[in-house]
Order: C-alpha cells, then sequence, then structure tokens
C-alpha cells in the first residue's frame, strides 16, 4: 500500500509544492487587489497617481536574504510602483486652484510642527487650496502651501497673504499667479503685492516616495532629499491657476485588471484546495 501511494504522489506531482506555489499565488492575487481596489477608490481623488504591483518568480529569490522559501515555487510581490504619468488638467472657476504641467510636486509643510523645529514636507500635485483665518493658503487637511523667497533663498516657507492684505483678509480682491508661480494678491484699494513664488520639488528617485494617502507623497532615503526650484526654471514643470489635475486612473483598464487579478487568485485557490485534498487522501491511505 505505501508503495502505491508513493507511486501516485510520484505521478500527479509533490502536493506541498503544489501548495507552496498555489499559496504564493493567491497572496500575490490578494495584494494586487488591493493595490487596484485602492487605485478605484481614489480615481477621482485630485492628483492622485495609480499604483502597480510588481512580482518576481520565486526561483529568481535570492535565498540568503528569504530563507525557508524553496527556490522554484510560485511568485511574490516585489514592490507596488507608482506611475507618474500625466493626469488630464480641468478648468475651474477658482483662483485657488493650481495643477502642474510637467514635472515637480507642490510641498506642503506640516500645520502641527513645533514653532522652530526643522521643517516637514510632504508634496502632492493636488493644488486645491483654501485661504485659512490666520493668511496660509493650505490644503483640505490644513497642510500649507509652501513658497520661495523673493529675494532668494531655497528653503521653502509656507505662504502667507495676511501682510499683503494690508493685516484685514477681506480686503483682499484677487489673487494671481504669473507665468513664473509667483503669488500676488490685489487689494480692494487698487495696490497689487507679490507674496512669494510656489515651491516644486523633485527628487533623484519618484519610485521610493512613500504613500502617505490619497495624493500625499512623502521623501525617504530611498526617495533622495527633495530638490526644490521655481516653476518654469531648471527643468520644473508649469503651474496653471484655475486648473486641476485629475488622477491618471483609467476605470475601464483598472477593472479589467481586477478581473484578470480575480481569476488569478481564483485559480490559485483551487489548486491549494486540491492540494489540500490529496496530502489528506494520502495521510488516510498511509494511515490504513
Amino acid at each position: 500500500m505505501l508503495s502505491g501511494t508513493v507511486a501516485m504522489l510520484r505521478t500527479v506531482g509533490d502536493p506541498g509544492s503544489m501548495n507552496q506555489t498555489a499559496l504564493t499565488g493567491v497572496m500575490s492575487a490578494s495584494r494586487d487587489l488591493s493595490v487596484i481596489s485602492n487605485n478605484l477608490a481614489n480615481a477621482m481623488t485630485v492628483g492622485f497617481k495609480r499604483s502597480t504591483s510588481q512580482f518576481v518568480d520565486v526561483i529568481g529569490t535570492n535565498q540568503s536574504e528569504r530563507p525557508g522559501i524553496t527556490v522554484g515555487q510560485g511568485t511574490l510581490q516585489q514592490s507596488t510602483r507608482r506611475t507618474d504619468t500625466q493626469g488630464d488638467l480641468k478648468t475651474t472657476d477658482s483662483s485657488l486652484d493650481l495643477a502642474i504641467s510637467g514635472t515637480g510636486l507642490f510641498t506642503f509643510g506640516d500645520p502641527n510642527a513645533t514653532p522652530g523645529s526643522d521643517p516637514t514636507y510632504s508634496f502632492s500635485r493636488a493644488g486645491q487650496l483654501k485661504l485659512a483665518t490666520n493668511g496660509d493658503l493650505t490644503d483640505g487637511s490644513g497642510r500649507q502651501l509652501m513658497g520661495l523667497s523673493l529675494t532668494g533663498g531655497s528653503t521653502p516657507k509656507a505662504v502667507n497673504l495676511l501682510a499683503a492684505s494690508g493685516g484685514d483678509l477681506s480686503k483682499i480682491s484677487g489673487i494671481s499667479l504669473d507665468p513664473k508661480g509667483v503669488i500676488s494678491v490685489l487689494r480692494n484699494d487698487g495696490i497689487s503685492t507679490k507674496v512669494a513664488t510656489v515651491a516644486l520639488a523633485r527628487f533623484t528617485n519618484d519610485d521610493g516616495l512613500k504613500n502617505l494617502g490619497g495624493s500625499i507623497v512623502g521623501e525617504t532615503d530611498l526617495s533622495g532629499p527633495a530638490q526644490f526650484g521655481a516653476p518654469s526654471a531648471n527643468g520644473m514643470g508649469d503651474v496653471k491657476q484655475g486648473a486641476l489635475e485629475q488622477g491618471n486612473v483609467d476605470m475601464t483598464a483598472e477593472l479589467l485588471h481586477m478581473i484578470q487579478a480575480q481569476q488569478a487568485y481564483n485559480g490559485n485557490a483551487r489548486a491549494l484546495q486540491t492540494g489540500s485534498e490529496m496530502l489528506r487522501s494520502a495521510i488516510e491511505t498511509l494511515a490504513r
């Protein structure tokens, strides 16, 4: 009986190996579905960039880096990569809506930072701004839009319109942005004052940026430090006033990808179940 069971296993293959391969397939498909779901959930988020899952065969994995993995069995998710293709620019009727055409990210400050501490920045392609009661230009979460001084300097600081308004924000009749990214405030008395230049940031390795939620990303050791600059200069993109960059998610392509990932999940789940039933059958045969 034992020899017959061994012969059966040799004929159909090692169920344990089958289970390992199928299990990695289930896990990879599940993670892929999670990435796709996040893309679909943020399809209408201003400035959002879709992500894709990058997979590798276990056979190509260095066992010294991943001990315990059997070479030649299954697949693993190597990384999740952002796709930084330009989204469509949609014209709006708000002077506080800004969009980047080309390279660069808006720079935002931490509204909860301790005064005098080192600045903590986050970055985004979403320029949907509002004017806070203290004069700061902020995003929907209160992050301050950062700008560069008109007199020079490369350290971004929060863009504040209070002084330019004469201390009374209600006196502001208009806010404008010139082709070089300089923000100006026009008061009711006709006085126009330049405030700051919008600070754009770029990185040596955009793939190294970490996702902080929605369209917000943060700097890491892999991305390298932010390189700040003004719009339309030194390779930075242009900033358009009265426009917003839409997310770059193609809903149709994303749904098709979801169907493929779901099919991969179901197929591997069935293979895992089949392998488990084969092992159970073999154990029951040996126990007789």
